[in-house]
C-alpha cells in the first residue's frame, strides 16, 4: 500500500515540460576560454623566464643566507693519554694520593706506568693548567689568526672531560640509580663512592668567539681551530716538562766566586758546593734527558756528568784537601773567627733540630694504628679519621727528614771543629808557605774558570734539549678532529628545496599572469551589459 502511494506522488505530470538552453547570454559571466588563457600564457613566457629563473636564485640564496645564523659552530676533540711513570705506590699502607713509596734495592724509587690522572711526583694531575695564562699564551704567541681572539675568549671554549674507568662508571650508575628510586640510605653511598678515572682525558675546542653577552660571533677557520687545538696541547706537554722535570739549571755560582777578596778555603768552599749542585742536579734528571745527544755538540748529559766529575775530582778536591792539610789560609786569624761563627750556628740549629725530634718521637710513642678517635664538638660519638692518620703518616716522614738534616749538621760541626784545630796547631807562615798559596790560587782560579766552562756547556745543551720533541713525551695527544662540513655540503638539502619552491612560485606567477586577463574581460562585459540595459531603459 505505501509503495503504491509513493509511487502515485512521484508520478510526472504529462503536461509538464523540460527546457534546456544553449548559450544563454546569462552564463558568460562564469566561463574561462581556455584557448585564450594559453595563448596568454605562450605571449609572456620570456618574462616569465626571467622571473623564474629570479625566483629560483631567491630559493638557492635563502638557504645560503639563513645558514650564517643558523648553523651550529664547529667543535674540534682530541684524546690524550698521559705516557710517563710514577713512584710506585703503596695502596695497603697510605690513604694518601701517592701512597708509601717504595725503593728497590739499589735504593732507587721503583717506577710504574701512570694509569690514572697521576702527576708524575705522584700527585693528583691538575688540568685546569691546560687553561692557565702561561698554557694559552704559549700557544697562540706568533699565530696570525683571520679574527682576533682573547685568552679570555679561548679559555671560555675549552672543555676538558675526564674518563671514568670502568668499575667508577658502574658504580655511579647504581647510585644514581638508587637515587633516582629514592632508595634509604642513597645519598650516603653516593657521597662514599670514590671515583677513579683513566689515564686519558678529552680537550674541546668550540668554534665561536666574541662577547658573552652579544648575539654576534665571529667564526675562525676549521683549519685555525685545530692548530690551535694542537698548539694548546703541545704548549701543555711543556708545561709538564718544565715542571716535573725540573729542567731549568740551578743558579750560576761559579761566577759570584770572589777569588782575590775570599780566602783559600771559602772559596773552594762555595766551589765545592757549587759542583756538588750541579752534578746532584743533572744525577736526577730522568734517563730521557741524560741520552739526549746535541746535535751540535754530539754530547750527552751523561758526558757532561763524567767531565765534571773529571773536574771535582782532580781540580777542586785535590786542591781543597791539599789546602786543607797543610792549612793554607791568607789570615790565619780571620778564618779561625770566621770557622768559630759557623760552628756556633751549626751547633744551635742542631739544638733546634734535637728538641724537634724529641716532640715528634713523643708523639709518635703514643700512637698506635688504627686507634686512634677524635671526638667531635657537640656530638656523643667518637669517630676515628682519616686525617688522624695522614697527619701521624706525615709527621713519620718528618721525623726522617730532621734525622737526615742532623746527621748533616753533626758531620759540618765535626768538620769545622778540625779546621779550627788545624789553623790553631799552625805556626805563622814563613816564607815556603807563602809560595804554596800562590801556587795554590793559581789553581784555584783555573779550577774556578774550568767549572764555569762546564756549566756554561751545560745549560746550553738544556736549552737545545728544550727545543727538542724527542724529550717532550709526558702526553700523547690525537689529532685534533671534528664533523667539518662544507659550506655548499652543509646547506645542499636548503639550497634544492629552496631551488624547487622558487620555480614552483615563479610558474604559479606566470599562470596566474595568464588567467588574469580573463577576469578583466568578464568585467568589461558586465559594465557593457549594464549600460545596454540603462540605455534601453
Amino acid at each position: 500500500m505505501d509503495n503504491k502511494e509513493n509511487n502515485t506522488a512521484l508520478a510526472i505530470d504529462k503536461d509538464s515540460k523540460i527546457e534546456v538552453v544553449v548559450n544563454s547570454p546569462g552564463w558568460e559571466d562564469d566561463s574561462i576560454d581556455l584557448g585564450r588563457v594559453f595563448r596568454n600564457f605562450k605571449k609572456k613566457k620570456r618574462v616569465y623566464a626571467w622571473v623564474l629563473v629570479l625566483c629560483v636564485v631567491i630559493g638557492l640564496c635563502a638557504p645560503l643566507l639563513m645558514y650564517q645564523f643558523t648553523k651550529d659552530p664547529l667543535t674540534v676533540s682530541s684524546v690524550v693519554t698521559l705516557q710517563y711513570d710514577v713512584p710506585n705506590p703503596d695502596e695497603t699502607t697510605s690513604n694518601s694520593p701517592a701512597g708509601n713509596r717504595t725503593a728497590g734495592s739499589n735504593g732507587v724509587e721503583e717506577m710504574v706506568p701512570v694509569t690514572d690522572l697521576t702527576a708524575p711526583d705522584g700527585k693528583p694531575l691538575d688540568l685546569n693548567q691546560i687553561t692557565s695564562s702561561y698554557v694559552l699564551q704559549n700557544a697562540v704567541s706568533g699565530m696570525t689568526l683571520s679574527k682576533p681572539v682573547s685568552l679570555k675568549n679561548l679559555r671560555d671554549n675549552i672543555k676538558i672531560t675526564r674518563i671514568l674507568t670502568e668499575d667508577s662508571r658502574r658504580q655511579q650508575e647504581v647510585a644514581s640509580s638508587m637515587v633516582d628510586q629514592k632508595t634509604s640510605g642513597a645519598y650516603s653511598e653516593v657521597q662514599n663512592i670514590e671515583l677513579k678515572y683513566e689515564n686519558k682525558f678529552v680537550v674541546t675546542l668550540t668554534n665561536g668567539f666574541g662577547e658573552e653577552e652579544s648575539r654576534v660571533k665571529y667564526f675562525l677557520k676549521d683549519a685555525e681551530l685545530r692548530t690551535i687545538l694542537d698548539r694548546v696541547l703541545s704548549a701543555y706537554n711543556e708545561y709538564l716538562f718544565r715542571t716535573y722535570t725540573q729542567i731549568q739549571l740551578p743558579a750560576e755560582e761559579f761566577s759570584a766566586i770572589d777569588t782575590e777578596n775570599l780566602d783559600l778555603l771559602e772559596s773552594l768552599d762555595l766551589i765545592r758546593t757549587a759542583v756538588d749542585n750541579l752534578y746532584d742536579y743533572c744525577d736526577k734528571m730522568p734517563d730521557s734527558v741524560k741520552t739526549y745527544r746535541s746535535w751540535k755538540t754530539g754530547s750527552t748529559l751523561n758526558d757532561w756528568m763524567e767531565i765534571l766529575q773529571t773536574a771535582r775530582d782532580v781540580n777542586v778536591d785535590y786542591l781543597y784537601s791539599y789546602a786543607y792539610t797543610n792549612s793554607i789560609v791568607r789570615d790565619k786569624a780571620s778564618m779561625i773567627t770566621n770557622y768559630q761563627y759557623q760552628l756556633r750556628n751549626a751547633e744551635t740549629r742542631l739544638d733546634v733540630l734535637n728538641n724537634d725530634i724529641a716532640t715528634v718521637k713523643s708523639i709518635l710513642d703514643n700512637y698506635k694504628n688504627d686507634e686512634i678517635f677524635v671526638s667531635m664538638q657537640e656530638s656523643d660519638t667518637s669517630k676515628s679519621t682519616r686525617t688522624t692518620t695522614d697527619y701521624y703518616n706525615e709527621l713519620i716522614l718528618q721525623q726522617a727528614d730532621y734525622y737526615a738534616d742532623a746527621a748533616e749538621l753533626e758531620t759540618t760541626i765535626a768538620d769545622l771543629q778540625d779546621k779550627i784545630a788545624s789553623l790553631t796547631a799552625q805556626a805563622d807562615a814563613g816564607e815556603e808557605e807563602e809560595v804554596r798559596l800562590a801556587q795554590a790560587e793559581e789553581e784555584l782560579k783555573t779550577a774556578v774558570t774550568l767549572v764555569e766552562n762546564i756549566y756554561q756547556n751545560i745549560n746550553a745543551h738544556m736549552e737545545e734539549m728544550l727545543e727538542s720533541p724527542q724529550v717532550k713525551n709526558y702526553i700523547s695527544a690525537s689529532a685534533a678532529y671534528g664533523k667539518s662540513r662544507s659550506f655548499l655540503a652543509a646547506t645542499a638539502k636548503g639550497m634544492a628545496i629552496g631551488a624547487a619552491a622558487g620555480a614552483v612560485v615563479a610558474i604559479g606567477l606566470w599562470f596566474l599572469s595568464a588567467l588574469a586577463p580573463e577576469f578583466i574581460g568578464e568585467e568589461d562585459t558586465k559594465r557593457k551589459s549594464n549600460g545596454k540595459e540603462a540605455a534601453n531603459a
